[in-house]
């Protein structure tokens, strides 16, 4: 046996300064030796490049040492001999002309495989059947009609292998848990050249879900049940479970989520269920930096309570500083029916801007239902209060708005921060009336849409966003309602909200309805980084007869940083005072 630790004397007479010499010089002999013997070899000839690795893996020299003894070498050749046979089956190959012999190198020795396949076996009928509550299955019915094996094909027993893991696989996955095959095999008719695959499974019965046990302590079990995305009683699927264990990830309760199972102890074929939960810290606290020019640099700290109590409840707050615009603001969520997909938020926060057309001081007080639907789609139903007074051109004034709205949303894309290919739309709708606690009736909608698709290595990025406001008394309408254009979301080229229609004095006011788009198209020079070239368009308006857009074009460079992407811009506005106009946004693509 091999001591752990050097013995004693050997350590207490050997000064350090000779055991290093000691160590060194073994080091130098052990490369040395090991350079001189190289790696033994085999070269094969005969066959396509198919063959020859299969060959070559099976003959598992990697591994093997240039100090062959002679005593060794019959038998490597006849082990060779018959690895070579054995891979030349696994692709279909049962009757090969082989030959072998060892050749010794000045260095080391090298392997000859000389070999002739001769013709392939060739599958002739394919049995593969089912037996027990999977034969009604249409999982099993579908992958039965796509098997990756065909009558005809050159046999491979790989593929006859990913038959019968595959039946395994989604048998598993369904809940067949006693399922068995009763019959494998591959007949071969050497004389024919001919194989027939039989492959039976009886699956047994379909087991079901039984109850779940969540082991947590953070919400009161009647709601995280609700995270439960089905029934005791309904029958197994895997893809279930991943759901489950989704759900409970996102829902910002938990750090940890493991979902086991236990067919050996199921009841009536119904299986239980345990999820172990381990809680997400309590609070987290936020501290960023930012830059755009539409606002300038700055600053957002926040902090969140992930669960005020165990009914779910949380609430955040946020504070946001920059020259233009700054606001604080609070939210508290209360979760609703499926927690996963359904809330309410109270909402109340104050906002301040100052632009070189608008000032406004906004307070703002709100509720709003949030559901998400199964199609994707998110449903917003929102009543909010609005207090503000604002300053546009010479104009003053102090608005009060109570506004009932709804909106809809939904993102899709391939990736959560450096989509390929995507899409964002959204609506909304919103009013007041003077009859209910407001100082102007208005109703007004707005729509977005963004769309990201692959264009050769690069994307194309194309954007529309539009509104429409129906007012009587437009000039009663605060600052934050009316609609500008321009700006680094906007029309590049152009100043943050420096687009719409103006007053006598030529100081933009804003409009009642906008319309921009953009078309952008990027591609990826080095690393993370990519050139883009774009062209804007778009403006406010009071009447479409009056609607004159304005446009800009530009180029800029793309970094996909840690924190998502990072835009340089340089813009031309085709009719404006700046000859270019560099832009700094940072921010998700959709």
């Amino acid at each position: 046996m091999t001591p752990a630790h050097p013995p004693p004397s050997l350590t207490c007479t050997s000064p350090p300064h000779i055991r290093w010499v000691v160590y060194g010089v073994g080091v130098l002999l052990l490369i040395a030796t090991s350079t001189a013997w190289g790696n033994p070899q085999a070269e094969i000839s005969g066959g396509n490049s198919e063959i020859q690795d299969n060959v070559r893996a099976h003959l598992g020299l990697s591994s093997a040492r240039c100090d062959l003894p002679a005593w060794r070498e019959r038998p490597l050749v006849r082990a060779a001999r018959e690895d070579t046979r054995k891979a030349l089956r696994a692709l279909g190959y049962y009757s090969p002309e082989i030959e072998v012999d060892l050749q010794r190198l000045d260095e080391c020795w090298q392997l000859n495989v000389r070999l002739d396949p001769g013709p392939p076996v060739r599958i002739r009928t394919i049995d593969v059947t089912l037996s027990g509550g999977a034969t009604e299955d249409s999982a099993f019915q579908a992958y039965l009609r796509d098997l990756p094996l065909r009558e005809g094909q050159r046999l491979r027993h790989n593929q006859y292998e990913q038959i019968k893991s595959g039946l395994n696989r989604l048998a598993s996955s369904r809940g067949y848990f006693d399922a068995r095959f009763t019959t494998t095999q591959i007949r071969v008719q050497l004389s024919e050249q001919a194989a027939d695959i039989v492959v039976h499974m009886d699956s047994g019965p379909r087991y079901r879900f039984g109850p779940v046990t969540l082991n947590q302590d953070i919400l009161h079990d009647e709601l995280g049940q609700k995270f439960v995305p089905f029934e005791q009683g309904q029958t197994f699927e895997s893809q279930r479970l991943i759901q489950l264990q989704q759900a409970l990830i996102d829902s910002g309760y938990f750090a940890n989520v493991r979902v086991d199972t236990q067919p050996e102890e199921a009841q009536d074929l119904e299986v239980p269920i345990t999820a172990t939960l381990d809680a997400r810290n309590q609070w987290s606290y936020l501290a960023g930096v930012g830059l755009s020019t539409d606002i300038g640099p700055r600053l957002r700290l926040g902090l969140e309570n992930h669960r005020a109590n165990r009914s779910g409840h949380r609430y955040s707050a946020d504070l946001e500083l920059a020259p233009v615009r700054s606001s604080i603001g609070l939210n508290y969520q209360i979760p609703l029916g499926d927690p996963a997909r359904e809330r309410v938020d109270l909402t109340t926060g104050f906002q301040t801007e100052s632009t070189d057309n608008a000032d406004g001081d906004l307070f703002t007080l709100g509720i709003a239902h949030i559901r998400q639907k199964p199609s994707g789609w998110t449903h917003t139903r929102f009543l909010r209060y609005e207090h503000e007074d604002y300053e546009i051109s010479d104009t003053r004034g102090t608005s009060r708005l109570l506004t009932p709205g709804l909106e809809w949303s939904r993102i899709q894309s391939d990736h959560p921060i450096f989509p390929r290919q995507g899409w964002r739309l959204s609506a909304n709708v919103r009013g007041a009336s003077e009859d209910l606690l407001s100082t102007v009736t208005f109703g007004q909608a707005t729509g977005r849409a963004k769309l990201i698709i692959p264009l050769g290595r690069g994307r194309l990025l194309t954007r529309a966003d539009a509104g429409i406001t129906a007012v009587d008394e437009f000039v009663e309408l605060p600052s934050s309602v009316r609609f500008f254009a321009g700006g680094d979301n906007s029309v590049r080229g152009y100043g943050y909200r420096e687009l719409g229609p103006t007053d006598n004095d030529g100081e933009v006011i804003g409009g009642q309805h906008f319309f921009t788009a953009s078309l952008e198209a990027e591609y990826p020079i080095v690393g993370k980084w990519s050139a883009a070239v774009f062209v804007d368009g778009g403006n406010a308006f009071d009447d479409l007869d009056d609607y004159k857009a304005k446009y800009g074009v530009g180029a800029g460079v793309r970094w996909r940083s840690p924190i998502g992407p990072i835009r340089v811009d340089i813009a031309h506005p085709t009719d404006g005072d700046d000859n270019f106009r560099l832009h700094l946004t940072m921010g998700m693509d959709l």
